[in-house]
């Protein structure tokens, strides 16, 4: 047995693993019962707690924590989980449950290459990768602090090697497993697992000339526009986050969609170059729930107070944005009132689209604002006309006959979006003048939703004082977890946009997130400026 000796100080320590074998028996083929454990199963998600230890198992998305394993079984209340999952619980071994003998797998060798950049891979044989993936970790080292990785028994290599780079190097066997130990100088790190062959891969970035150096790539994808990628916190773990960085005055931004017509939002970006999907729609009728502004043409009208992006000559406005309707039938005043009664009237433009709804009525007036039709919906915008989508409550409304005139204004807070050629709804508001702006509650959205509230892909779009754009996509979030991540990133206002499936940012014609094929009925997009 070889035992070197340990650190004396250490703050970052990854968990312990165990090989076991899974429990088979006619009540339970799942793995390990883990009745200790506290069990929340939620619509699409369950969740296992113990110790501190929070797990996540996403329908679709799997484990949130990089576990390659099955679902858990939930029989009477208990979890019954795969090896791995019970040992990311610290409950992998006990008096019911089976244990390893001897060393686990081997440690073939290990390779140590780069200067300033380092990467250090242990070559594993025994070991299947998913069993590593709990060691997955995103962190940084300071001076007098170290990094443990702690392994199951394995037999070790002839030699092993004592530093990585500037990074000091110290290995510890015993009847427990493998401490792996880095120290030295301050360094940044991740960890994680490779499969076929088997292998743990340590990258280290040790300070340069006393900086920190940042552990994400930035990638410049045409003038002015960065692409970054990197993991950042969340509240149930570790995200990837995939972010472009538009600098101010480059390019032009606009929004693209239709009521009615549903694409992916990679169908929308055609010829352009950055794309993200917009708002929220109905899925039966693709109608665009709330502000959806083309070319200067108002497709629908701002719905319940809540977050909207705009983009006119000023610039890039993120605000929630609050509407006042007042109709008149002959120049005669009949109706005058704010956004919470304007989100029941609707004011349409697009040509063909169908609007409306059997409980609500529909004013369809020619070019000159004449009506032409008055009935319960759904109808057609006719060509050059509009339609006006009202309550049925409204009597004046209800009685106007064909050949009335009807004009209407719609006055809008912040008067910003009045101007603006492009807009899109979303929402909720996530930060405003740099400070959280999370009120979801305030904009009409229902808390304990997936959407919101469960762990999904979350996009965004955000501005900084400079007016520098963000376009950011996280692959595993909260809503509320992309507050405190565009505070850190500099947003001075920013709002989150239709997400969970619907999440989808493009740049040169490629999908930068976890890929969906939902189709959506808008989009903001970025075209370069022309020569």
């Amino acid at each position: 047995m070889r035992r070197l000796p340990s650190s004396h100080v250490v703050r970052h320590v990854l968990p312990l693993l165990a090989v076991l074998a899974l429990v088979t028996s006619a009540s339970a083929t799942a793995g390990l019962p883990l009745p200790e454990a506290e069990v929340e199963v939620t619509e699409g998600a369950v969740v296992l707690r113990h110790a501190g230890v929070t797990l996540v198992y996403v329908d679709g998305l799997g484990w949130l924590a990089d576990l390659d394993a099955p679902p858990p079984v939930i029989v009477d209340g208990v979890a019954w989980v795969a090896p791995q999952v019970a040992e990311a619980l610290g409950l992998g071994l006990g008096p019911q449950r089976p244990t390893a003998a001897g060393p686990a797998g081997t440690l073939v060798g290990v390779r140590v290459a780069g200067s300033t950049d380092v990467r250090v891979v242990l070559d594993l044989e025994g070991l299947d990768a998913a069993s590593l993936r709990t060691l997955g970790a995103v962190g940084r080292v300071e001076s007098g602090d170290a990094l443990q990785v702690r392994l199951p028994q394995l037999d070790p290599p002839a030699s092993l090697p004592a530093n990585a780079g500037a990074v000091d190097l110290r290995w510890d066997f015993d009847p427990q497993g493998v401490l792996l130990e880095f120290s030295g100088v301050p360094f940044a790190y991740e960890v994680f697992a490779l499969a076929a062959p088997t292998r743990l891969v340590i990258d280290l970035r040790p300070d340069r000339d006393g900086v920190p150096v940042p552990r994400e790539e930035v990638v410049a994808l045409a003038p002015g526009v960065l692409y970054r990628s990197f993991r950042a916190a969340a509240s149930q773990g570790p995200s990837r986050v995939h972010l472009i960085e538009v600098a101010p005055g480059a390019g032009e931004w606009r929004v693209v969609g239709a009521n009615g017509d549903a694409r992916p939002t990679l169908a929308w970006a055609d010829g352009a170059f950055l794309a993200i999907n917009g708002g929220y729609f109905e899925p039966a009728s693709r109608a665009a729930i709330g502000l959806l502004v083309v070319d200067g043409t108002w497709l629908s009208p701002p719905s319940r107070g809540r977050a909207a992006v705009g983009f006119g000559v000023d610039g890039v406005v993120i605000d929630r944005i609050e509407t006042r309707i007042a109709v008149w039938l002959d120049e005669r005043l009949v109706l005058s009132v704010g956004h919470e009664l304007a989100a029941r009237m609707q004011l349409h433009a697009q040509p063909g689209a169908w609007v409306g709804s059997g409980t609500m009525g529909a004013l369809s007036l020619d070019g000159d604002d004449l009506v032409i039709d008055n009935r319960a919906g759904p109808v057609r915008v006719p060509p050059g006309g509009r339609v006006v989508v009202y309550p049925p409550e409204h009597r004046a409304l209800a009685l106007a006959e064909p050949g009335t005139r009807v004009r209407t204004a719609l006055s809008v807070t912040p008067t910003a979006f009045a101007g603006v050629r492009y807009a899109v709804e979303a929402g909720p508001l996530l930060v405003k003048d740099g400070r959280d702006a999370f009120a979801p509650e305030s904009e009409g959205f229902a808390r304990g939703v997936r959407i919101l509230d469960e762990v999904t892909q979350q996009a965004a779009i955000a501005v900084r004082a400079d007016g520098t754009v963000l376009l950011l996509a996280a692959e595993a979030m909260v809503a509320a977890d992309l507050v405190p991540l565009l505070v850190n990133l500099g947003a001075v206002d920013g709002m989150r946009l239709d997400s969970g499936g619907s999440t989808t940012l493009v740049a040169d014609g490629q999908v930068l997130n976890r890929r969906s094929e939902r189709s959506v009925v808008s989009a903001i997009v970025w075209r370069p400026e022309a020569p």
